[in-house]
């Protein structure tokens, strides 16, 4: 019902409301929450009706005026910049936006000028927690040993017939990537291709964790905007596992992602150094 009534009102004033400026498109259990809790709070940028909208996605069928519907109005947006003397953002955090094999593209064909934010946490660390998300909540029954020696089956076939029937939402391209999402090198080179390097921000999640003042501060900059006082950083959506990841299946994975991962410290330098 809620959905429904959303989705009335967007279609309704959609063609009066604006797209978003920037977009943080990943990656899943990364840290994506705690950035955009902290983004939200500069008195620049517009809060969106909800985080993860998923329009680029699977809701790309609902069309413009359904996504522009989470946005502000342009009279509204007017005004606030009127009152700021300044210009305002808007924004939205979809993480799988990143990896699917369309996202990136509409958002070039959609947005006038779309920037996009990408946080990289450790890839093992990624692959285990977004293993641990998915089990937690009953979406997936094996073993992570299993997950990862099945993923390429459970795959086979997925990202070729989401492009090939764009309305076509595939749950275990979604669900079950534990590995293949956390090969940053393939899709920070999409990023780069499709919307230009300057255009594409990267934030190392460890530092995030360590310092989110000035990382946060690194991606106003990027977007920017100055330093804003009186942010709350207190961490968001901290996940737990009851066990640590063990050895051996770090040593297989490290083995797994080891092509891609020399890619991306070729694209986004030695800051990327998790296996070093």
């Amino acid at each position: 019902m809620r959905q429904a009534a959303h989705s009335a009102k967007a279609l309704a004033t959609g063609a009066s409301r604006v797209l978003p400026d920037f977009v943080i498109v990943g990656a899943q259990k990364a840290g994506t929450t705690s950035l955009f809790h902290y983004l939200q709070q500069h008195p620049r940028i517009a809060t969106p009706s909800s985080k993860e909208v998923h329009y680029f996605d699977y809701n790309y069928h609902r069309g413009e005026n359904w996504y522009r519907g989470h946005f502000q109005m342009a009279a509204a947006k007017a005004r606030q910049e009127a009152a700021l003397g300044e210009s305002v953002l808007n924004f939205e955090a979809s993480p799988y936006y990143m990896y699917h094999p369309l996202a990136i593209e509409r958002m070039k064909a959609d947005l006038p000028a779309p920037k996009a934010i990408a946080m990289l946490r450790d890839p093992v660390a990624r692959t285990y927690s977004h293993y641990w998300h998915e089990h937690n909540k009953d979406q997936d029954d094996l073993s992570l040993e299993q997950a990862i020696a099945q993923e390429t089956s459970r795959l086979a076939g997925e990202a070729d017939r989401i492009v090939a029937e764009p309305g076509y939402h595939s749950y275990a391209h979604q669900h079950f990537s534990y590995v293949d999402r956390s090969r940053y090198g393939q899709q920070v080179q999409r990023l780069f291709d499709v919307l230009g390097r300057e255009n594409v921000c990267l934030v190392k999640s460890e530092a995030f964790f360590t310092d989110p003042a000035t990382e946060t501060e690194k991606v106003f900059a990027f977007l920017g905007l100055p330093a804003a006082s009186g942010i709350d950083y207190a961490p968001q959506n901290v996940g737990s596992y009851g066990d640590r990841i063990p050895p051996g299946t770090v040593t297989l994975l490290r083995e797994m992602l080891a092509d891609d991962y020399a890619l991306l410290r070729q694209l986004g330098g030695e800051q990327f150094d998790w296996f070093e």
